[in-house]
């Protein structure tokens, strides 16, 4: 059983995170800058250790100007774990303004008052390269003592069961093993029968530049963009390049970020002119997938250019080493042909 003491000490606890909750309730931090509103809101600031609940950040976005938000992986701080995480949800106003929501479950199992930092997002437009930061957040979180004062009991004495594990490992073992060897024989046995080699000859794998090219050219043939699948079609665009990428120079783009894949390119792979190329694809596959943007005829077409270009300059091209015919030694001439010839 608990103790008094730590009955009273769990109680004193709890009023005052109730305290805590009371002076900053409710659980919104907002920040205004030049018309840009965000704000961050927690559905309590109060949990037990192990609870989950969930972290909304909202922007107003207004038209013309991209917002960036923050990314996390895993964790907010090494206190506050992400557990999940949902997509950007865009919502557009009468006047061609946005509202962009993202929201997180999070929970800790840290005890104690956890500051969140604030959420920096960086704006950019025509007139306006900034970034706007949200305030500070605090979440309590209540913990349970345990009095270790206390012996351990188990629950339920163990039950002893007549047949172990370990006694029918063995028997079921060796059946399986036999059930394989009987299954290959009898496949060893038929392949030798039709006449067919008994191991299947390995198909070597594509070139990465012919798989991205024939993708390529599935995306141009789906014509989706033309149907008004804007999102589909630079999502298609975008994975066909990644994946080249990642075969042709050994790198893990996938699951990156267009940040994150940028500063794995350098120079030293590929030309200047195709990384700005490549920069423009997936700015622009951004907008169309989260900011809901819908590009130029134009400039669709355009990404799909870059995309060709970049896999076509880039490639491994195969040689074929050409060796040199022998040279023939002139035949004899018999005694016949060389009286005729005299």
């Amino acid at each position: 059983m608990i103790g008094l003491q730590t009955i009273k000490t769990q109680i004193k606890k709890s009023l005052l995170l109730c305290a805590f909750a009371l002076l900053l309730s409710p659980a919104i931090a907002q920040d205004q800058d030049e018309g840009f509103k965000v704000s961050v809101a927690l559905d309590t600031n109060v949990i037990a250790i192990g609870d989950q609940i969930n972290l909304q950040l909202t922007i107003d976005q207004p038209k013309g100007i991209d917002v960036s938000f923050p990314v996390f992986t895993d964790s907010i701080t090494k206190n506050i774990e992400i557990i999940r995480q949902w997509p950007l949800d865009s919502t557009k106003k009468k006047d061609g303004s946005f509202k962009v929501n993202k929201k997180f479950l999070i929970t800790s199992f840290d005890g104690g008052v956890h500051k969140i930092p604030p959420f920096v997002f960086k704006l950019n437009g025509a007139n306006i390269n900034n970034i706007i930061r949200t305030d500070t957040l605090q979440l309590g979180v209540r913990s349970f003592e345990i009095d270790t004062t206390k012996a351990n009991f188990d629950i339920a004495m163990p039950i002893h069961t007549p047949v172990s594990f370990a006694e029918v490992a063995p028997w079921a073992g060796g059946g399986l093993l036999l059930i394989i060897i009987l299954f290959a024989t009898y496949y060893f046995y038929r392949r030798y029968k039709n006449n067919q080699p008994l191991f299947k000859a390995e198909i070597p794998a594509e070139p990465a530049h012919v798989i991205a090219l024939r993708k390529l050219e599935e995306i141009d043939e789906q014509k989706l963009w033309q149907t008004g699948k804007i999102k589909q079609y630079h999502s298609d665009l975008t994975d066909a390049v990644r994946n080249y990428l990642d075969e042709r120079f050994g790198l893990a783009t996938i699951e990156s970020t267009t940040d994150e894949t940028m500063d794995a390119i350098s120079e030293e792979m590929m030309h200047k002119d195709l990384i700005a190329d490549l920069k423009v694809i997936l700015e622009r596959a951004d907008l169309a997938k989260f900011a809901k943007f819908q590009p130029l005829p134009d400039e669709n077409q355009l990404s799909l250019k870059y995309a060709y270009r970049i896999v076509e300059k880039t490639l491994i091209k195969e040689t074929v080493i050409e060796e040199p015919e022998e040279e023939s030694e002139p035949a004899e001439l018999t005694k016949e042909e060389e009286n005729k010839l005299v």
